[in-house]
């Protein structure tokens, strides 16, 4: 198995000390707490999908170094899962905050004064530990379908997978092929291209495939930048179904704390994320019509569908909510009818019209005549008891509103005091 992404450090409040991490040696060091909203949030948009669904019910496995449900925006998140490095029920050590990063983009739950936020925060994560390190080589194709059956078997609708081998072989045929049958959709990260090879050109080649990703009935997931483009790590290949941020994306660390990640290992936790959201909110799709969906309501990227790297384009979590997929597209509404004139109710429109206006102008003009007299009535009782004010004296900057008067706005709104006898 190839290491999928990296953390490099994130500037934020407050230090974290070392903290150690059972059956780990040499854990990571926790990161920094980070305040602010990351942008890739503002990018994805999805905040916008919560009013209608934020992934209830919608169990998550994250098949990786395992999750740290210890976070504070995890806990009460993660369930128990299994350790296939340990063969131990939990799954819950991450030694290196691989598998609680993607997690964390997944279904990190909101926390006061933090501005990240996993896309589904009410999905649950089932975590499936398969390997200690992402570069150790620990695991193996094997490994990987085990972990895919258990997943299935334990109540997963969506599985992420962003571990990858190199290696076709038929057990992991095999169990893509149960996870199909039993509808539940597998999302696996495209890999990392090897940091020797230069860019290929789309036209001449593309990039040797990465499995799971590269099979039928996975959606293969690539990374993009924050303009963007397309990283230099993310394959060029026809098996990258859909993109997503992966470079640099602010993600949690074990134990607390945030870092930035970069990879299609993060690029899939997002889209994960928005399957989960579209599990929850419709859940009588199957798994193949999520994909669908998905991929249907992707935006596309400059240079159009097809372009080497992008293919469907970037995952759009409110269109993929909101919008409905027929035949494999976006279901398109029918044109408005023409407007057909009926003159008869054209001219008992202006008749309505016009005796709205006329009863508007009267009603008015009463009103002015009733404030008119009664101020009448009051500047005659005030000269008649000597209570008159003197007139105010006229500044260079011009004349002034007599103080007797009140705003016409006042007068006019005011609701009229009934005084007793």
């Amino acid at each position: 198995m190839s290491a999928l992404g990296v953390m490099t450090t994130v500037a934020g409040s407050g230090s974290a000390p070392a903290v150690a991490a059972a059956d780990c040696s040499g854990p990571a060091e926790p990161g920094s707490v980070v305040a602010e909203a990351p942008p890739e949030q503002a990018t994805l948009g999805f905040k916008r999908v919560w009013p209608t669904t934020m992934g209830r019910g919608v169990t998550v496995a994250v098949i990786d170094t395992g999750v740290d449900g210890s976070h504070p925006q995890l806990r009460g998140a993660v369930g128990q899962g299994w350790d296939f490095v340990d063969s131990a029920p939990s799954g819950g050590t991450d030694c290196v905050s691989h598998g609680t990063a993607v997690a964390s983009l997944i279904a990190a739950r909101p926390v006061p004064g933090i501005g990240f936020v996993g896309v589904a925060p009410e999905a649950s994560i089932l975590p499936v530990r398969v390997v200690e390190r992402t570069d150790s080589g620990l695991g193996e194709p094997a490994v990987l379908a085990r972990a895919i059956r258990w997943a299935v078997d334990h109540g997963a609708r969506v599985v992420n997978i962003s571990l990858v081998t190199a290696e076709d072989t038929a057990d992991l045929r095999a169990a893509v092929r149960y996870a199909n049958e039993h509808d539940v959709l597998l999302v696996a990260a495209a890999g990392t291209r090897p940091s020797n090879t230069e860019l290929p050109d789309p036209a001449d080649g593309t990039d040797p495939p990465y499995y799971p990703a590269a099979y039928p009935g996975v959606l293969g997931v690539g990374a993009v930048d924050g303009a963007g483009a397309r990283l230099a790590s993310s394959p060029v290949a026809s098996y990258v179904d859909i993109a997503a941020p992966g470079g640099p994306v602010l993600a949690a660390t074990r134990v607390r704390g945030h870092g930035a990640w970069s990879g299609t290992s993060f690029a899939t936790g997002l889209v994960s994320g928005v399957a989960a959201l579209v599990r929850a909110a419709e859940p009588k799709l199957t798994a193949a019509e999520v994909e669908r969906r998905l991929l249907a309501t992707a935006n596309r990227v400059a240079g159009g569908p097809g372009t080497a790297g992008y293919t469907h384009g970037m995952v759009d979590p409110y269109r993929a909510v909101t919008e409905k997929v027929v035949a494999g597209g976006v279901q398109v509404l029918p044109e408005m009818p023409p407007r057909t004139t009926d003159p008869a109710l054209v001219r008992a429109e202006v008749r309505h019209r016009s005796m709205v206006r006329t009863a508007t102008t009267i009603g008015i003009g009463a009103v002015i005549v009733v404030v008119i007299l009664a101020l009448t009535v009051v500047v005659n009782r005030r000269r008649a008891t000597g209570a008159v004010r003197p007139a105010a004296a006229t500044s260079s900057a011009g004349p002034t509103q007599s103080p007797d008067l009140p705003p016409l706005e006042e007068s006019y709104f005011a609701v009229p005091k009934l005084t007793g006898r």
